[in-house]
């Protein structure tokens, strides 16, 4: 008997980030995405958001405090396999992450980047340049996998966040990411592609599909299917294999649930 329930244990993957009451991303999409990749959820919530599909209204913040006692419940209560975090919008969170990550070194964390929201927003003031600075001094060297979208990157380096002198890949594998997965789009006669680099020089690229439609963002997709796809033992080139197909076929499904932007629709296979 207790062979079988081992056995029917699925891989758990912990979803550090913010809750998107639409479901379209973040915690509820990513719990989806586990589920249809054979693990299990568990969460983090950083940061509540008020929205419907058409815009964030207000974000509201999560205290450090309660994401370090709620991390810590889970981790030691339960074996985890990897972890998902993002986007972070404090440095708080970041150093939460960070320290958490540095004592479960051998559990692969996945980090999703992305563009840090506006003031008006978010339930405190929050300073884009420690939060940025909190993101590539602690929890950079912590990633297995920092998945971004080079777009970004170049408004950092713009805005001198990053080494004006370095290639924006360059300055996120130097902080101390293992792996940097970017999607980027089609320009100078070059398709649209899916490309990795390594610390070791080394870089991969898979061909990217257009879409007919503007969709929520499919970074957070992205991100989930790998780590939860790492937490079943594949390795980091098979597992972005197969999210990139994974969501991609997601992305292809997709619906529009209110006057927003549509929505990738995991329903079915």
């Amino acid at each position: 008997m207790a062979d079988d329930l081992l056995s029917s244990t699925p891989p758990m993957v912990l979803i550090f980030g913010p809750l998107d009451p639409t479901g379209a991303s973040h915690m509820l999409a990513d719990a989806v995405s586990c589920a249809r990749l054979g693990t299990h959820a568990l969460g983090v919530t950083t940061a509540i958001h008020t929205q419907d599909t058409t815009a964030v209204e207000h974000i509201n913040l999560v205290s450090p405090e309660h994401m370090h006692d709620q991390t810590r419940c889970l981790l030691e209560d339960m074996h985890v396999s990897a972890i998902k975090a993002g986007p972070l919008y404090t440095a708080e969170s970041a150093s939460v992450l960070a320290q958490v990550a540095a004592d479960y070194i051998t559990v692969p964390l996945v980090l999703q980047l992305q563009s840090l929201p506006d003031d008006e927003l978010i339930s405190a003031e929050i300073d884009p340049e420690d939060v940025i600075d909190a993101l590539c001094q602690l929890v950079l060297p912590q990633s297995d996998l920092v998945v971004v979208d080079r777009t970004l990157l170049e408004r950092w380096k713009a805005e001198t966040y990053l080494d004006e002198d370095l290639d924006v890949y360059q300055s996120i594998l130097n902080f101390g990411a293992n792996w940097v997965l970017s999607a980027e789009l089609a320009a100078d006669g070059q398709p649209a592609q899916y490309v990795l680099l390594g610390q070791d020089g080394s870089r991969q690229q898979w061909p990217a599909s257009t879409l007919p439609h503007r969709l929520h963002d499919t970074k957070a997709t992205l991100s989930c299917a790998v780590a939860a796809l790492m937490a079943r033992q594949l390795s980091l080139p098979e597992a972005i294999e197969q999210a990139i197909v994974f969501t991609e076929q997601s992305a292809q499904r997709n619906f529009q649930a209110g006057m927003g932007l549509r929505i990738l629709n995991q329903s079915k296979s």
